[in-house]
């Protein structure tokens, strides 16, 4: 008989059958999102270690069919190096819906918008000091930490396009999803026409059992293989970049079966990049990204 995770104890711990889906809790959920992205020249030298941190408050839906979860971001700052910490106004307090039985395999809704966020919000974005953001935040970080939640996060919910989470039931379980193998186009004006995205082997294990906060969760985890990609750049009109690169996806998710909640996720992603100019090298880096979510209260949430 399948269990939630209401006992971890006893000799039948490692053989039992658990239940990684069911109706979620209805509260409101409280995350602390950050990447830490350190880069690296050509020669392994650290250049960088950037961190970007967003403060996002999670309002599920009803459950009904073509009702939206409703997501805040209460707080968006950006640290570059050893330069001051900044905060970015104008998401402050943004706020967007997502239902995600209207998107595509890729994630997409029926304008082409990721996760269906529209993307024109983070152009010409400008931070707390009023400096306008460099181009490569706007495309590469603050973007990116929006559909980074929704993308790994999913990994825990039942997947509507073939295998997923729902079939993972006994400790070592492992499927290949869907997303295996798929090309799929780098959407929004962000990426330049022809910018592509190739997974690797996508696969979902169910790992162990381990305690975030007290809480006994499922540990899953998540790999994307080998994935490739190219995205031509127009910065201004005589400066054409293509960057093609190589990408490596691993993280670990724990989930509340009680609760159908992800209380905590970490992701380590490798990539090697290599930026061309009228098809000449320009540039080469290697930038080693942790992603962390967690599950805060709403005490922590709301401190300055």
């Amino acid at each position: 008989m399948s269990t939630g995770m209401t006992d971890i104890t006893g000799k039948d711990v490692l053989l039992r059958e658990y239940e990684m889906v069911g109706e979620r809790s209805k509260e409101t959920h409280y995350y602390q999102v950050q990447t830490e992205i350190a880069t690296h020249s050509s020669k392994g030298v650290l250049k960088s270690t950037d961190i970007y941190q967003q403060r996002l408050m999670v309002e599920p839906s009803g459950g009904a069919d073509g009702e939206a979860d409703k997501y805040t971001c209460a707080r968006f700052s950006v640290q570059r190096g050893d330069q001051p910490e900044v905060t970015i106004p104008a998401l402050n307090g943004y706020t967007y819906e997502i239902n995600k039985k209207s998107l595509d395999m890729a994630g997409l809704d029926e304008q082409g918008q990721l996760y269906g966020i529209p993307e024109a919000k983070f152009e010409g974005l400008t931070d707390s000091t009023g400096a306008k953001l460099p181009f490569v935040e706007v495309a590469y970080q603050v973007y990116s930490l929006f559909f980074y939640y929704q993308g790994h996060v999913d990994y825990a919910e039942p997947s509507l396009h073939g295998k997923g989470v729902q079939h993972l039931k006994r400790i070592g379980d492992k499927v290949e999803l869907e997303t295996s193998f798929a090309e799929l186009p780098l959407p929004g004006s962000l990426a330049g026409k022809g910018s592509v995205w190739k997974n690797g082997e996508v696969t979902l294990e169910f790992k162990g059992l381990g305690v975030i906060d007290e809480v006994p969760c499922a540990v899953l985890s998540f790999d994307l293989g080998v994935c490739t990609w190219v995205m031509p750049l127009t910065i201004m009109p005589l400066m054409r970049l293509k960057t093609n690169g190589v990408s490596f996806y691993r993280g670990d998710i724990y989930l509340d079966l009680e609760s159908k909640w992800v209380r905590k996720l970490e992701m380590n992603l490798s990539e090697i990049t290599v930026t061309s100019m009228w098809g000449i090298p320009v540039d080469k880096s290697i930038l080693k990204t942790l992603l962390t979510i967690r599950d805060m209260s709403k005490e922590e949430f709301i401190q300055d």
